[in-house]
């Protein structure tokens, strides 16, 4: 049997998970001192967990090599094949190597098992959308290979932006100052609208006087770097923004269908990266 796993950065509730036959990979969360293994989330966040947020009470926290081993170990030596859809790896703390390495001894140990770690150079929906497409392809092919093909060439084809509403949030996350001091310079009283690029990198891509004004532009950039609009499906992401959200995905419906938009209210753990509200958009990109 072949078990795929997607990262717990995907932004998946545990329905949807089940609905796909998707299993969670593991992840770990800091709450001051204290360790919360994140085993997926069935409702939305609380005041209480926005404004913890707030406070950087909640910080991601590693997950090491021995730990990704003995996570995926105990499927292989049940006779499974173990496909897993990370997000980039450049948004590790360590650039993905514990993660890397622990796939590279997973596969000397079990030669005659399949042991695939798929970067989708994207991270939330973006990783979310591969893993569904994978697996749909490969429920109806029947040919693992060929599967894994696909979500390789898939990889890299998500973009993700975000307009968020606490810069002097970002100033304090360690995962962005590892991406540049540029994310926050010169941004005093503004919005950025940051990205996860083709590449898995974060970027400042533009920035707003207000947050309603920066959720507008996700919709002029989605436009603008998008593949035409009423061919692939998208999803938009919040945090403590269901209105704004709800404002940009009717503006996305004067172009698409219903079927063609997924909106959910993102992950604790996303939050602890980029802040208690945003807004965020994940499209496939020319």
């Amino acid at each position: 049997m072949v078990k795929f796993f997607v990262d717990a950065f995907a932004d998946m509730f545990n329905d949807e998970l089940a609905k796909n036959n998707l299993n969670l990979a593991p992840s770990k969360l800091k709450y001051g001192k204290k360790i919360i293994e994140f085993s997926g989330y069935d409702k939305k966040p609380t005041s209480n967990m926005f404004e913890d947020i707030k406070n950087n009470k909640y910080t991601i926290a590693h997950v090491t090599e021995q730990e990704w081993y003995s996570f995926f170990e105990p499927f292989l030596k049940n006779g499974d094949d173990v496909v897993f859809f990370s997000i980039s790896l450049k948004l590790f703390s360590d650039g993905g190597q514990d993660l890397m390495a622990a796939f590279t001894e997973l596969s000397e140990n079990y030669p005659n098992r399949t042991i695939e770690l798929i970067d989708t150079k994207t991270v939330s929906r973006g990783t979310s959308n591969i893993a569904v497409l994978c697996q749909t392809f490969y429920n109806a092919k029947k040919d693992l290979n060929k599967a894994i093909q696909f979500a390789t060439e898939l990889s890299g084809q998500f973009v993700t932006a975000f307009v968020v509403d606490d810069v002097s949030f970002l100033s304090s996350n360690p995962i962005l100052q590892k991406s540049g001091a540029s994310l926050t310079g010169g941004l005093i009283g503004m919005k950025p609208i940051i990205s996860i690029d083709k590449e898995g990198n974060f970027k400042l891509l533009d920035k707003s006087r207000g947050f309603k004004a920066g959720v507008n532009k996700l919709f002029s950039i989605c436009h603008a770097n998008g593949e035409n609009i009423a061919d692939y499906t998208f999803s938009i992401i919040y945090a403590d923004a269901e209105n704004e959200a709800k404002a940009l995905k009717n503006k996305f419906l004067e172009y698409v269908s219903e079927n063609e938009i997924f909106s959910t209210p993102t992950s604790l753990n996303n939050m602890s990266i980029v802040g208690p509200k945003f807004v965020g958009i994940t499209f496939h990109s020319k």
